[in-house]
């Protein structure tokens, strides 16, 4: 009976290894520079999104993450540009607090430090905007 026995060459699984952990290293590093919304700062904006689809205003959005802040698009077309912007900025990272933007095009409609405040006056703004019409 003949024993085999193989042998990994050190180099080639090291420099391997390495590469592996320094491209997670480089990944990990990125994604923290990255700026998204919570759970519950998601979970808010969907439950505002949800009310709008159902009477009819909105159609679809769109997240971006980037590195210095969140953007939750809202369309009413697919194809047209954004008609709301729900930015969430933060420079410096996750430590510091992050303000909160609604754009309406180019203009800034409302800015706050607290997304839920921000979020139910601009859900009044849209009722009253709605009911005006009749």
């Amino acid at each position: 009976m003949n024993i085999v026995k193989f042998e990994i060459k050190s180099s080639i699984s090291s420099t391997n290894k390495t590469n592996i952990k320094n491209n997670t290293l480089n990944l990990k590093k990125i994604e923290k520079k990255y700026i998204f919304f919570s759970k519950l700062e998601l979970t808010s904006i969907l439950s505002l999104y949800s009310k709008q689809v159902s009477k009819g205003i909105w159609r679809d959005y769109a997240l971006d993450s980037k590195i210095d802040n969140a953007i939750f698009s809202v369309f009413k077309h697919s194809q047209d540009k954004p008609t709301y912007q729900i930015i969430k900025n933060s420079q410096k990272g996750f430590r510091n607090k992050p303000i909160f933007f609604i754009k309406k095009g180019e203009e800034i409609i409302g800015k706050s430090n607290n997304l839920v405040i921000l979020l139910s006056n601009f859900e009044k703004k849209l009722s009253i905007k709605k009911l005006k019409n009749y």
